[in-house]
């Protein structure tokens, strides 16, 4: 492997045929069948780690989902990440379509590029050294096409503590590479390509419709104004916006407070489509939500265990819907104003 330390350009240009996105008329149709439905039941769907991942929200925010009736015919994810909630609803087939959206360039390009452009991105993959030096490579390039970009984007989250993208996390394992964890230890590229073909296959089929490099309020708009043929029951955004505890360290923008209020307004006075929300369980949250009536807000305790740690930890975590039907489950229960 050639090493290219100091070029200030990525070594890969293969040409290959990419897909186009498809048009919004889409969503008025029924989509082809994925070519590997099992990939989709997995609880890991994503070829990315994502701080704040949503691998144990997805089955209840898809019972919800399910209870509601009619069913969406859009999902539309303006903060996607990792993009597991729709991942899942699409490949399961329980939303027919799906735009994923995310203001983070790295993060949009890597999607659109996973999805209508991946035998690129699978054959760039597979000739990446993972090493320390490679991940200094990519840490201080700063790419400007679009296949670069989300290159770097899985490399550095496939080999940076937690996946962070930005910021101050190191590499796996550490500079010295002492620890039991090596930085490639979460690099298995025969199951990465089997998630990016996941991926692809849902473009393919004209679940995944389109993926946006945008913020959310610009998402939410144009997600008005392409669609104006689905009735405000038939379309679903899942809004999972950075958390309030240590958002700083985790995300490159991080929101202050004033952003949560506008979120929280906006979704109060101006959104025409179902929605669903997932956050930290912050009081500063509660605040904003708990007031109103017509949504509901759901406490939602989780067991998690950390990486290389074997103690397992508790994570409270709110849901916050306006859809109307919340069936019985005892993995939530629902907060009055009183709580």
């Amino acid at each position: 492997m050639v090493e290219y330390v100091g070029r200030q350009e990525p070594p890969h240009r293969v040409n290959r045929p990419r897909r186009r996105s498809w048009p919004a008329a889409t969503v008025l149709g029924t989509p082809a069948a994925v070519s590997d439905e099992r990939l989709f039941q997995h609880s890991v769907v994503s070829p990315l780690r994502y701080p704040g991942a949503k691998r144990q929200l997805v089955p209840i925010m898809e019972l919800i989902v399910r209870a509601n009736v009619p069913r969406p015919k859009l999902i539309v994810e303006p903060f996607c990440g990792g993009a597991s909630m729709t991942l899942r609803l699409l490949g399961t087939g329980q939303v027919p379509h799906g735009i994923l959206a995310d203001f983070d360039p790295l993060v949009a390009a890597f999607w659109k590029t996973a999805a209508f452009d991946s035998e690129w991105l699978i054959e760039a993959l597979g000739q990446e050294s993972v090493t320390v030096d490679r991940w200094d490579w990519w840490r201080e390039l700063t790419p400007t096409h679009r296949r670069d970009k989300a290159l770097k984007c899985i490399f550095l989250n496939r080999t940076t503590f937690s996946g962070i993208l930005h910021g101050r996390a190191g590499p796996i394992g550490g500079r010295s590479q002492l620890s039991a964890y090596k930085i490639d230890c979460r690099f298995g590229l025969d199951g990465l390509v089997r998630r990016i073909r996941g991926v692809a296959d849902l473009a393919a089929s004209g679940r995944l419709i389109d993926v946006w490099e945008a913020d959310w309020k610009t998402s939410l708009e144009r997600t008005k104004s392409r669609f104006p043929m689905l009735s405000s029951r038939e379309t679903l955004v899942y809004v999972d916006p950075p958390y309030v505890d240590k958002a700083e360290w985790l995300y490159p923008w991080a929101f202050a407070a004033r952003d949560h209020r506008k979120l929280a307004t906006y979704l109060r006075t101006e959104a025409k489509f179902a929605w669903l929300l997932s956050y930290d369980d912050h009081q500063d949250i509660r605040d904003l939500y708990l007031p109103e009536e017509k949504f509901s807000v759901l406490h939602v305790s989780q067991r998690y265990t950390a990486a290389g740690s074997e103690r397992r930890s508790t994570k409270d975590e709110l849901l916050v819907t306006n859809l109307e039907t919340i069936p019985e489950s005892d993995t939530y229960r629902e907060l009055s104003r009183s709580s």
